[in-house]
């Protein structure tokens, strides 16, 4: 018998899902999200989920065509989304632009991919 743990169960799920044309891929570039997300790393998007507070998000910059990969804050009285670099010395959020709107978040980070390997 194959015991597999909750967390490679859902990875599987995640990965077929992506498969079929139900999760985005994206490839992380810059520091903003470090330690959570290296530059290089891959992650899967659901676009079809709203996010819950403390999870990553992939949102359209407010003042640039970017997409960008913050994490959900909080969530304003008026529904909107407050962003933030879990590396806030590397990166801008909600602090310089203010809390977005749903309309700007393109997904909800389902699944973190391995960290890119380390060549020496």
């Amino acid at each position: 018998m194959i015991h597999l743990s909750r967390r490679k169960l859902r990875a599987m799920a995640e990965t077929a899902a992506w498969l079929v044309g139900r999760r985005t891929r994206v490839r992380i570039t810059g520091d903003s999200m470090l330690p959570t997300l290296a530059a290089g790393q891959f992650v899967l998007v659901d676009e079809r989920r709203t996010p819950d507070e403390g999870e990553l998000v992939l949102a359209l910059h407010p003042d640039r065509d970017l997409l960008v990969v913050k994490r959900v804050e909080s969530v304003t009285t008026d529904g909107r989304y407050v962003l933030a670099s879990d590396n806030r010395l590397a990166g801008t959020d909600s602090r310089a632009w203010g809390p977005v709107a749903l309309d700007r978040i393109r997904g909800t980070v389902t699944l973190l991919l391995d960290r890119p390997s380390v060549r020496l």
